[in-house]
């Protein structure tokens, strides 16, 4: 016959909680480090979004001799340019593409940046800007 007192199995209240504790400095570690991680990622997305949306609109200016209407109007209308074989053949074939490639817009349709705010854009100037507060002069 086999003891049972030599057997016994389960966790005791004292294990539990060391399981907690671990847990819980476990998740006060990770979480600050995942939402700084998150934030850098919004940062560079915002910074080249805003970068694309700059050369398109330099872009369109370049090839209708004025700055686009809204961002709207150049996610709508398309560049049609020749494309090149080296430096001096064209291929016969042609660049056919939007001047700005679809992003996240509102229910309005006004683009979204990487933190869910409209940008804001001068269509006399030609400027577009950020509208996240802390990153208005980017």
């Amino acid at each position: 016959m086999i003891s049972r007192l030599g057997c016994q199995r389960g966790l005791t209240i004292l294990d539990t909680i060391i399981t907690l504790c671990l847990i819980g400095i476990l998740i006060g570690v990770v979480i600050p480090r995942y939402q700084r991680v998150a934030r850098e990622a919004q940062e560079a997305a915002l910074k080249t979004g805003l970068a694309n949306m700059r050369l398109s609109i330099t872009l369109f200016k370049m090839l209708n001799n004025r700055n686009p209407e809204s961002l709207k109007e150049l996610t709508e209308k398309k560049v049609m340019l020749p494309a090149r074989i080296g430096t001096d053949r064209y291929s016969g074939s042609f660049f056919d593409q939007n001047y700005l490639m679809s992003h996240v817009v509102d229910s309005k349709g006004n683009i979204l940046d990487a933190f869910g705010n409209q940008f804001a854009y001068d269509p006399f100037r030609g400027e577009v800007k950020a509208t996240t507060k802390g990153y208005e002069d980017w």
